[in-house]
């Protein structure tokens, strides 16, 4: 690329060398940020609409690339990439790189990793971190087909804007054995590139899904509860609409807000954004006669984003009610998050039998009302009970 244009001709191998000992030797994160938003722009200062399409189109495949999983230009997934383009852009035909960086940190600031770490496969002949560390799982294969409100575009886009703490990332354990490809890196690249990726969703577990469970409070509730690591909540709604809550700490029934800082309500369809990010940005209510029974999305509870009323056939999209379509919910804590929901679940069962046999037991021991704790605690109150009926 030289003086703003694309040389059509083919490159030397002295040419290739430099092109490729530049691309090395971007170590910090807005470097590579500078460096593939002016090859995007083919060497101006301005990403055009077509441009940016380009720019998407290529982080997607090179990140389904890295992940093993075969693109296709025809598959119906071209909703979200559009949506974030119309994002970047507003009413603009042009967005400088300052407002581009601005977009990118606000909204997803993982969008360069896989193509760094699929330059860097190309430039030294070595495996992807996905290639060393990942093993396919059924769950994945679900999503890859469609069955989800999750498909590969939505699973993308999700990776691109999530902090870590919703993408497990293999210990520094299990790769103890095998030199990284990245040596040379900085380690502040080296963490980025581990995230973002499509494969560290495969330890997602499926929580609930209203298509197959069904849409009600009481069966979101049996699915969800007691499951104590992060979840991401797809909700589709009237208008298109498609949002993601990810939540860092579960869902919690209670009468207070909750979340952590990791928190954040991202928008997907029809036009994508991170909406709001932050502690105390859900509540819960079921029991609380006192409160509005639903789920709350919205730090400012006078001013919130998404309402859900406990009939939970209903969603009200900034004050405006919507027909509630369908509803998932994936874990993100790993199969020990999954395992310790189901340990959880099993004891409440135990208990609650266990509460049940006492009662019966004591109700068969007071048949008499001789034996009676209420006849001897009325007696100890000064109240005669041996007084005969007529």
């Amino acid at each position: 690329m030289q003086d703003g244009h694309v040389e059509k001709d083919r490159i030397t191998k002295e040419q290739f060398v430099k092109a490729g000992k530049e691309i090395l030797n971007l170590h910090e994160v807005n470097d590579q940020k500078k460096y593939y938003f002016r090859l995007f722009a083919l060497g101006k200062n301005a990403l055009t609409k077509d441009d940016s399409r380009d720019l998407v189109v290529v982080c997607y495949a090179l990140a389904l690339s890295l992940s093993s999983i075969p693109y296709s230009q025809f598959e119906n997934s071209e909703g979200c990439r559009e949506a974030m383009v119309n994002s970047m852009f507003g009413i603009q035909e042009t967005i400088s790189y300052e407002d581009f960086e601005r977009w990118m940190e606000k909204h997803c600031p993982h969008l360069f990793s896989s193509v760094h770490e699929w330059v860097l496969c190309i430039l030294t002949g070595s495996k992807s971190h996905t290639e060393e560390v990942t093993t396919a799982v059924p769950e994945l294969d679900h999503i890859l087909k469609g069955h989800y409100l999750i498909n590969k575009t939505v699973l993308w886009c999700m990776t691109i804007s999530l902090p870590g703490v919703y993408i497990t990332i293999p210990k520094p354990t299990d790769l103890r054995t095998q030199p990284s490809p990245y040596a040379f890196v900085s380690s502040s690249v080296q963490d980025l590139l581990q995230k973002a990726r499509l494969p560290h969703c495969q330890t997602w577990n499926l929580l609930y899904n209203s298509n197959d469970h069904g849409l009600s409070m009481n069966r979101f509730s049996h699915h969800v509860s007691s499951y104590k690591g992060s979840c991401v909540t797809l909700l589709s709604f009237e208008a298109k609409n498609l949002y993601c809550i990810a939540s860092d700490c579960g869902w919690r029934e209670g009468s207070r807000r909750y979340g952590n800082d990791q928190c954040l309500l991202i928008q997907l369809l029809p036009i994508y954004r991170v909406m709001q990010a932050g502690p105390n940005m859900l509540l819960w209510n079921e029991y609380n006669r006192e409160m509005k029974k639903g789920i709350q999305i919205g730090r400012d509870a006078k001013s919130l984003i998404l309402e859900i009323p406990s009939e939970f056939d209903t969603i009200k999209h900034y004050g405006v009610t919507c027909k509630l379509h369908r509803v998932e919910v994936w874990g993100c804590g790993g199969p020990g998050a999954l395992e310790a929901q189901v340990k959880q679940k099993q004891w409440e069962i135990k208990d609650t039998q266990k509460h049940r046999t006492k009662k019966f037991t004591l109700h068969q021991k007071s048949e008499s009302w001789e034996d009676n704790p209420d006849k001897q605690l009325l007696e100890w109150g000064g109240i005669s009970t041996n007084h005969s009926y007529r």
